[in-house]
């Protein structure tokens, strides 16, 4: 587990908005990003509640006022769910894979420590590794466990070594002086109004994030 989401670990979110303007300031960190068109990136409120309803989210904590209060586990799932979307697995799937997993599984299944290194190459090998960590293998002896995860991780390997030998060229601009912005050659600006927004929002947090406020 990385120290960014070490920090993460007892913070509560009051709504569906603020679980999902969390997720959103740390997706890039460990999701790839999402290649298909009818797959939303950058999750928000609605979609939060979608996967609510549709079992993807565990209920909430508790509720203050009309607020459901979320932490932890549930911005482990949000970036779970988001992580295997970028692996274009179906939701059906998602969730086989998501619910009833303890926070220490999510954060295996969200695989902070490689999530990076696959931004731009193979991810299938990447999923069949962690399906393999997670899900019984029934019929199965423990040789042929280990060995079926063997592979499943050698593949892995390959994978990550060819994601490795990809490179993106990327562009510097100083927005201003001590502040730079670093914009790789396939980076496309999101369409819509809305996730434009929240992609300003993400900046600005993340700046603030670092101790850099507003000058007095």
């Amino acid at each position: 587990m990385t120290e960014a989401l070490k920090k993460l670990k007892n913070q509560k979110y009051i709504g569906a908005i603020q679980l999902a303007d969390e997720a959103a300031r740390v997706l890039d960190q460990y999701v790839p990003r999402q290649e298909r068109a009818s797959v939303t990136e950058v999750p928000d409120e609605r979609m939060v509640r979608y996967y609510s309803t549709e079992g993807l989210i565990s209920p909430p904590e508790a509720r203050q006022g009309l607020s459901a209060v979320y932490g932890y586990n549930h911005l482990l799932q949000l970036l779970v769910i988001k992580r295997l979307q970028a692996d274009h697995l179906p939701i059906r799937k998602i969730k086989e894979l998501v619910e009833g997993k303890t926070e220490r599984e999510l954060e295996q299944l969200l695989d902070v420590k490689r999530a990076r290194h696959e931004r731009d190459g193979p991810k299938n090998a990447a999923t069949v590794y962690l399906e393999s960590l997670l899900q019984p293998m029934h019929g199965k002896s423990a040789h042929g466990k280990s060995a079926a995860r063997g592979q499943a991780a050698e593949n892995l390997q390959t994978a990550v070594a060819a994601s490795a030998s990809l490179s993106s060229a990327w562009a510097r601009v100083e927005i201003e002086p001590g502040l730079e912005l670093h914009i790789r050659d396939d980076y496309r600006l999101p369409e819509t109004g809305k996730d434009r927004q929240r992609l300003a929002r993400r900046m600005l947090n993340e700046i603030e994030s670092r101790g850099q406020g507003p000058r007095k």
